[in-house]
């Protein structure tokens, strides 16, 4: 083989796994990178009488997509908008825990639900096709 050859070869290779690399991270729905602040305890940091957590709606991801909420105690979930178009910018469907949240998809547009978990465990919310996903986990 020439080496013009090999050098084709070898950007078409480099090429190739960038691809990959990007589209896993920006495609990965369960990521649970940029977590938010929380206290010593895991929980969500408590402003005037209530459990705040803050996520970012993108349009293949939730960020972050974990939280950890005291039962019995109201919380304010603030759901910014990044204005990427796509299926999780229309709703969070929440299972167990409130109705569903209607997003105005606007970029900086923040959506506000305010509920008071009662029971403790581990409830999941997603897009509505349930492709994009997340976690609150609900402690004594």
């Amino acid at each position: 083989m020439n080496q013009n050859k090999l050098i084709q070869i070898g950007s078409i290779t480099a090429i190739i796994v960038c691809v990959l690399v990007v589209g896993y991270i920006f495609l990965n729905p369960n990521n649970q990178s940029g977590n938010q602040s929380q206290s010593v305890s895991g929980l969500a940091p408590m402003v005037d009488g209530k459990q705040v957590i803050a996520m970012t709606v993108k349009s293949v991801s939730y960020s972050p997509n974990y939280f950890k909420v005291k039962a019995g105690v109201p919380v304010s979930w603030q759901i910014t908008s990044s204005g990427e178009p796509g299926c999780d910018s229309g709703e969070v469907i929440t299972r167990g825990l409130t109705d569903p949240i209607y997003l105005n998809p606007n970029q900086g547009q923040v959506t506000t639900k305010e509920f008071t978990p009662q029971t403790p465990g581990t409830y999941q919310f997603s897009c509505a096709m349930g492709m994009t996903r997340g976690t609150i986990e609900v402690v004594n």
